[in-house]
C-alpha cells in the first residue's frame, strides 16, 4: 500500500512539472522536449534545408567551429526536410515527421566537436531511471560531384546542469543513407549530488571523418521509478 502511495505522489509531482504520462504506461512518463522532432521551421520542398539553429535548441560549439554568420561553405547547423523522394536516405523519409536536425562541420577531422543542446524544465529526481533515445542519421549520396560518403561519429549526452550523467559515445556504426537509434540510460540514487538540477540533452558531431555531416531526429526522454 505504501509503495502505491509513493508512486502516486511521484506522478503528481511529475505532472505538476508538465510531464506527460503515456496512455499505455503505468509508471513511465515522457519528459517534454521543445522541437524534439525538428519540425520547426516548416520546410516545403523535399531535400531543402535552412541554415539556422532550430527553435528550442542552442548551438553547442565548445571549439568555435560554427561561426556566428554561417553559410553553406562554413560549418553550420539547421533543419532539413527528408521526405518521399529524398536522395540522401535509403529509407526515403525521416524517422519522425518531415524534418531532421543537421550538423555539418567543414574543418579537418579531429579539429573539435559541435552540435545541439537543450536545457529542459524538468529536474533530476531521486530513485528514477531515465532513458534518452535519439535517431542518428548518416546521410549518403552526393551533390555536384561531392561525395557524402563517410561517418563523422556522434555522441548523445544526458546532463544535469553542466554535468554529463551518461552518454552514448559513438557505439553505433551507421552506414551511409541510414538512421539508427541511440539509447542512453541513467539511474539516479537518493544521494546523487546533482539532484534538483535541470536536465539537459546534447547531440554532438564528433568530426572524425572527411565528410562530416550528421543528422538527428525524434529525441525522447522517459523517466520511471527505480527500485534502489
Amino acid at each position: 500500500m505504501k509503495r502505491k502511495l509513493i508512486v502516486t505522489v511521484v506522478f503528481l509531482i511529475y505532472i505538476s512539472f508538465g510531464i506527460n504520462t503515456p496512455a499505455n504506461a503505468t509508471t513511465a512518463i515522457s519528459i517534454p522536449i521543445k522541437n524534439a522532432g525538428f519540425e520547426e521551421p516548416f520546410i516545403e520542398i523535399v531535400d531543402d534545408y535552412v541554415i539556422t539553429t532550430p527553435p528550442g535548441w542552442t548551438t553547442y560549439n565548445p571549439d568555435g567551429l560554427v561561426p556566428e554568420k554561417r553559410t553553406k561553405l562554413t560549418s553550420n547547423n539547421g533543419v532539413g526536410h527528408v521526405g518521399l523522394g529524398t536522395q540522401f536516405y535509403d529509407q526515403q523519409k525521416a524517422p519522425e515527421g518531415r524534418n531532421i536536425g543537421f550538423v555539418y562541420l567543414s574543418q579537418k577531422p579531429g579539429s573539435g566537436i559541435a552540435g545541439f543542446e537543450q536545457i529542459l524544465d524538468a529536474t533530476l529526481a531521486p530513485n528514477t531511471k531515465y532513458t534518452l533515445t535519439v535517431d542518428v542519421g548518416n546521410f549518403g549520396g552526393g551533390f555536384q560531384n561531392i561525395s557524402f560518403a563517410g561517418f563523422p561519429g556522434y555522441r548523445v549526452e544526458l546532463l544535469a546542469g553542466d554535468t554529463v550523467l551518461a552518454a552514448d559515445h559513438n557505439n553505433l556504426y551507421i552506414k551511409d543513407g541510414e538512421f539508427k537509434t541511440s539509447t542512453v540510460t541513467f539511474t539516479v540514487t537518493p544521494d546523487n549530488p546533482y539532484l534538483g538540477q535541470k536536465l539537459g540533452i546534447r547531440l554532438i558531431n564528433l568530426l572524425q571523418d572527411i565528410f562530416s555531416g550528421l543528422d538527428f531526429d525524434n529525441v525522447r526522454l522517459n523517466a520511471e521509478p527505480a527500485n534502489i
